[in-house]
């Protein structure tokens, strides 16, 4: 076994990202071709009020558009820039970020890089070779950069993916950490990291759901009325009368 380098959990060789991780490394790059749709819907600037005290509050006429969503989805160096001296400061555009990659995992693989996407450029072909990046020495960098422009991206579109908790525990450690983030193709367990389709969720709710609400229903005889013990089951008054 050896360490994730983006979470430092667990593992396996010679992988330097662990599963999670490579899940949520996918569901962004899954993510970003949607959110371009919403970015360029964006794009025009909402008239404002004048600002200041008096006058016209400008002293230059105003980007017909947006600046912050400019720059995201906006032209880049048409080669990956590679800062070699460190001083490249600044939000770089969806194009830069994911060409950069791609042109490091092209690198690596021997590869002559595709035509571009107009929608999301490379995020198709980095999510094709993801297997390679999670076995990169890149990879935390690479994770590190992903996360940052999907969070300037959220900022604009405001569209943070909601967590959603599952009512069975685990099957692996029986935390009831298990939930689905909006957009991810995997339910994932808070707690150990476990990933399950959901599939796999639906037979392991099916096969403990049964006895956890048996077992909570001796609870609640044991302590309280039957008729309460049912009812704050939600079992109908016909149901308890037949019992």
């Amino acid at each position: 076994m050896s360490l994730c380098l983006i979470c430092t959990h667990a593992a396996e060789q010679p992988r330097t990202a662990c599963t999670r991780c490579e899940h949520r490394l996918r569901g962004w790059l899954g993510e970003i071709p949607r959110q371009m749709v919403l970015l360029t819907a964006s794009l025009e600037l909402g008239t404002r009020p004048a600002q200041g005290h008096g006058g016209t509050g400008r002293a230059h006429s105003p980007l017909p558009v947006r600046a912050d969503v400019l720059t995201l989805i906006g032209p880049a160096a048409p080669g990956p820039v590679r800062d070699v001296a460190g001083d490249q400061g600044g939000p770089q555009p969806v194009h830069a970020v994911l060409h950069a990659w791609a042109d490091q995992l092209a690198d690596d693989l021997g590869h002559h890089l595709p035509p571009i996407s107009p929608r999301a450029p490379y995020a198709d072909y980095l999510a094709r070779h993801l297997d390679h990046a999670v076995r990169a020495a890149w990879v935390a960098l690479f994770h590190a950069e992903l996360a940052d422009l999907v969070r300037r991206i959220r900022a604009v579109t405001s569209t943070e993916p909601r967590r959603r908790p599952l009512d069975a525990p685990c099957p692996a450690c029986e935390a009831f950490g298990l939930g689905r983030v909006d957009w991810e193709t995997y339910i994932d367990c808070e707690a150990c990291g476990l990933l399950l389709t959901a599939d796999e969720y639906a037979a392991h709710h099916a096969a403990v759901m049964p006895g956890l609400a048996r077992t909570a229903l001796g609870l609640l005889h044991a302590t309280a009325a039957p008729g309460l013990a049912y009812t704050a089951l939600g079992i109908p008054q016909t149901a308890q009368e037949a019992s």
